[in-house]
């Protein structure tokens, strides 16, 4: 019986873990968490920044837009239901292709615009030949679950 006590004994000192080896073990779990932590931010970050360069480009196509249209069809108080500004913020069929929402992956983005006359500081009536346009694109983050906005705002002069 004393010799199955040994050879238990012994072989319980030869299964355990030295100092040196829990510490080398403990390091490389620290250097991979580190890692992994890097890598995952980097990938999030990656995604904000997708997310508003979209945002960004959706604004963009919108003032182009406005520019290269003809100023008197601009807003609605010039021309009602078939201005631009009620075209960008409805939907006018399967074919229409400017549309309000717009969806990318799992992220739907919404384009508000706003285009007004600027009127004439001495008489609130007369309009100066320019109108502010202001473009509002909105959307929910998939990362932070948050509500996302990104506005631009410009100016479109009438140069005819």
């Amino acid at each position: 019986m004393d010799n199955f006590s040994n050879l238990s004994n012994r072989t319980r000192k030869n299964k355990a873990y030295t100092l040196p080896e829990l510490l080398i073990t403990i390091l490389l779990l620290a250097i991979l968490f580190t890692l992994g932590i890097i890598m995952t931010s980097g990938f999030d970050n990656s995604k904000k920044l997708r997310d508003y360069s979209i945002a960004v480009a959706l604004a963009q196509q919108a003032i182009e837009l406005a520019r290269s249209s003809p100023f008197d069809i601009l807003d609605d108080e010039d021309a009602g239901s078939n201005s631009l500004e009620v075209d960008f913020n409805s939907v006018n069929g399967e074919n229409d292709l400017i549309v309000p929402d717009y969806d990318s992956g799992f992220t739907k983005y919404h384009r508000l615009v706003e285009i007004q006359d600027v009127k004439s500081s001495t008489d609130d009536k007369r309009s100066i030949g320019l109108k502010t346009i202001k473009v509002t694109v909105e959307w929910k983050s998939n990362e932070t679950g948050k509500n996302e906005k990104f506005v631009v705002n410009s100016t479109i002069a009438d140069i005819n």
